[in-house]
């Protein structure tokens, strides 16, 4: 299997993301901080993270919007990349997250090249790797991630993927 760099970027879709933000991500077995939106903006210099800086925790409406791939103002770009094999997991851990803000949970990738400090989120091209829905009993992808696994979501990196230097945008939907 060959090795995948990854680097995530936290897509706060329609900020629907509904008032929560990613603070760790586990990577093939290894962890590493996220962007804490209430602590790293006071931090100077901005300390190195595995996501795109900025952003916030306040709801995004407009969908046509070109802050729906990574929110808004995503800098500084991330100081660290993570090196995990095809067919591996990912685990995003979500902070606390209101139960009213039900839906959808994705993951995308897009392939990129050069330094990601240089990347335009908007002119990637993503494609979806994995998602959670409504199940046949009505409750929602969002749902689950509370009750189930503790406010945190997986996503396997396609086995079949090109190795390479990718993107990875995780989104929730509410």
């Amino acid at each position: 299997m060959g090795a995948v760099r990854a680097i995530s970027v936290l897509a706060f879709a329609a900020q629907a993301l509904a008032h929560g933000y990613v603070y760790r991500i586990t990577a093939d077995n290894t962890v590493y901080p996220g962007w804490d939106v209430r602590v790293d903006p006071l931090i100077k210099p901005a300390p190195a993270r595995i996501a795109f800086g900025g952003g916030g925790v306040g709801p995004m409406t407009n969908i046509s919007s070109p802050d729906m791939a990574c929110s808004r103002n995503p800098t500084p770009a991330p100081g660290m990349t993570a090196e995990v094999r095809a067919g591996s997991n990912m685990t995003f851990y979500w902070s606390h997250w209101l139960y009213s803000h039900k839906g959808p949970i994705t993951a995308w990738m897009a392939p990129y090249s050069g330094n990601i400090a240089d990347v335009k989120v908007n002119d990637l091209e993503f494609f979806k790797i994995a998602e959670d829905t409504v199940d046949d009993n009505g409750v929602w992808g969002t749902v689950r991630m509370m009750d189930k696994t503790n406010h945190t979501w997986t996503a396997t990196i396609p086995a079949d993927i090109r190795p390479g230097t990718y993107i990875i945008r995780q989104e929730v939907c509410a």
